[in-house]
């Protein structure tokens, strides 16, 4: 038994031995000119690995950084940029809303050069809680010459219409009834046949106006799309002033005159400026 762990002693220790002298073979073989490797290069060659990787995760760190503040400057410049577009649009809008205000203007500025009637300018400024089609205030009053009951007129696509009339006065403003609303008449006449009857606002339809005591015999004469002005007879209202056009003829059994619905002239829901007819010239 001791022989055996003697012999198995004696091979380990010559074993070890032969290890280490291959080991110093191969240290001797690349201890050449060719394949000269120190201790020192092999630390120097590892340390490098960690300089290479630590600077390419500097770049890419300073990269992200970079592209982070070119990022906010680019978002700080869209903003600028945006904001200077909503001033452009808002300037744009304000030009558009200018032309066309000095265009309306013109109009009635060319009203009141070819009539025979005196106008005194005005703008809407007010709505009748409720019902906006009922009665709305106009910026001029007593002070300009408005009084109770003088016709309103307005220059829209070409046609001059006929708003309503004055029904209550201020110093500084005035309240105006449209000829659509239902308790408001008017006297007119047919353009083409010269048939008469009387305008009112449609109780049934909203912004429209019906007209009543037309002759049955006029029905085969009228056609639709047909104007209707004022009459001028026993009425405030002057001749000869736009009122609407036919929209439906109803021949009823049960009465003796025809009922005529009528689009106005005037639509009232764009309705901004107005002249109020203050006298003969």
């Amino acid at each position: 038994m001791f022989s055996v762990r003697r012999s198995i002693k004696k091979y380990k220790n010559s074993t070890t031995l032969l290890l280490l002298l291959c080991l110093s073979l191969i240290l001797m073989t690349f201890n050449t000119n060719r394949y000269d490797i120190s201790p020192k290069k092999i630390g120097t060659s590892f340390f490098s690995i960690f300089q290479i990787s630590a600077s390419r995760v500097s770049d890419y760190i300073s990269d992200t950084i970079n592209s982070i503040n070119e990022l906010k400057q680019l978002k700080t410049e869209h903003d600028i940029l945006l904001e200077k577009l909503k001033i452009y649009q808002r300037r744009e809008r304000d030009f558009l809303e200018l032309k066309e205000e000095n265009t309306r203007l013109k109009e009635q500025l060319k009203l009141t050069q070819t009539s025979d009637y005196k106008f005194e300018s005005a703008r809407v400024i007010a709505h009748e809680p409720g019902n906006i089609f009922n009665s709305f205030v106009i910026d001029k009053g007593s002070t300009k010459g408005i009084e109770k009951n003088m016709p309103v007129i307005a220059y829209q696509d070409g046609f001059q219409g006929l708003v309503g009339k004055v029904i209550e006065v201020s110093m500084f403003t005035s309240r105006i009834i449209p000829i659509i609303d239902n308790t408001g008449f008017v006297a007119a006449r047919l353009l083409n046949t010269r048939y008469e009857g009387l305008v009112n606002g449609d109780p049934d339809i909203q912004n429209s106006l019906i007209m009543n005591y037309v002759s049955k015999n006029a029905a085969k004469f009228l056609n639709e799309g047909d104007l209707v002005i004022s009459s001028g007879l026993q009425s405030i209202y002057p001749y000869g002033i736009y009122i609407g056009r036919i929209r439906e003829i109803k021949v009823p059994e049960w009465q003796t005159s025809l009922v005529i619905n009528i689009e106005p002239i005037i639509n009232f829901s764009k309705l901004e400026y107005l002249l109020v007819l203050t006298g003969e010239k």
